[in-house]
């Protein structure tokens, strides 16, 4: 239970110094799924996103870094996959996966989101389509 508050309590800090980006969110959305390595990641955003986050290498590695710096991800070690043993490049790949406390500032922010895009739509505007 304390650590759900302070997981709430932190993520409340955060939002007030990390502004909720299009491709955080993506990015944190991508890591709901479980440990992903960079490349996945970017997939994950290019499908999600339709191809209207456009992210490289760099500017996920910089992200990735400041979301970690703010305990949101963390970095994991090579996860032990059967899938993976035949791939030469598994471990030079750099793993993250969502923590407790990025997940309640994921779904703060997404909250924050849905009551805009519900008043949004009580005035008459289209959202989403």
């Amino acid at each position: 239970m304390y650590s759900q508050v302070w997981n709430i309590y932190v993520a409340v800090r955060t939002m007030a110094t990390l502004k909720a980006t299009p491709a955080i969110l993506y990015i944190l959305l991508a890591l709901t799924q479980g440990t992903r390595h960079g490349y996945a990641i970017l997939a994950d955003v290019e499908e999600r996103s339709n191809g209207s986050v456009g992210l490289g290498p760099s500017s996920l590695y910089y992200t990735l870094g400041r979301l970690a710096d703010r305990g949101l991800i963390e970095e994991r070690e090579h996860p032990s996959d059967p899938a993976t043993a035949d791939d030469p490049h598994a471990e030079q790949r750099r793993y993250f996966a969502l923590t407790g406390r990025g997940k309640a500032w994921l779904e703060a922010e997404l909250g924050l989101l849905t009551g805009l895009v519900d008043q949004a739509r009580a005035l008459g505007l289209k959202v989403g389509g």
